[in-house]
């Protein structure tokens, strides 16, 4: 913005075209009107408009936050077990699942094991299978079980 653009020619764009000035002649023009040489792209010679300075940076500050609000963010719920997972339990996972999965959420679902649990992975992964079985109707696309240090996992895509 004014004295800070180095170049020794700049574009200007203005509402009668482009032209191609000295950068001190395009100052010169910027202080007659009461206005800033604002910088816009930085190419050779660098692209310049005669602006108000807190009007673009407010309008700048508008574009970014309408980009922010356009954006979707994917929430992910997890949901942890273990192998001694009793049948009534699971079946309260599942539905809290199904809740999710309703409402356009995530949903990871993690098997933890314990101590020598570890080498008995078999039924953590025949768990994981039996939830995705009883939570198909409602899944897109699954990813294959991960083991992870001591989580197996997986995550399901309403």
């Amino acid at each position: 913005m004014n004295e800070a653009i180095q170049s020794k020619e700049v574009r200007l764009v203005s509402e009668s075209g482009q032209q191609v000035l000295p950068t001190v002649q395009a100052l010169n023009m910027a202080s007659e009107l009461g206005l800033d040489l604002i910088q816009i792209s930085a190419s050779d010679p660098p692209v310049c408009k005669i602006l108000d300075s807190g009007k673009y940076k407010f309008e700048l500050q508008k574009k970014e936050k309408q980009s922010k609000q356009n954006q979707q963010t994917i929430e992910t719920k997890e949901i942890r077990m273990s192998i001694t997972i009793g049948e009534n339990d699971f079946q309260t996972k599942v539905k809290s699942a199904i809740s999710f999965l309703t409402k356009g959420y995530h949903v990871k679902v993690s098997v933890r094991f314990r101590g020598r649990e570890i080498t008995h992975i078999e039924i953590g992964e025949e768990l994981l299978a039996n939830f995705c079985q009883q939570v198909n109707h409602l899944v897109n696309s699954k990813t294959n079980a991960s083991l992870q240090g001591r989580i197996l996992s997986i995550l399901l895509k309403p």
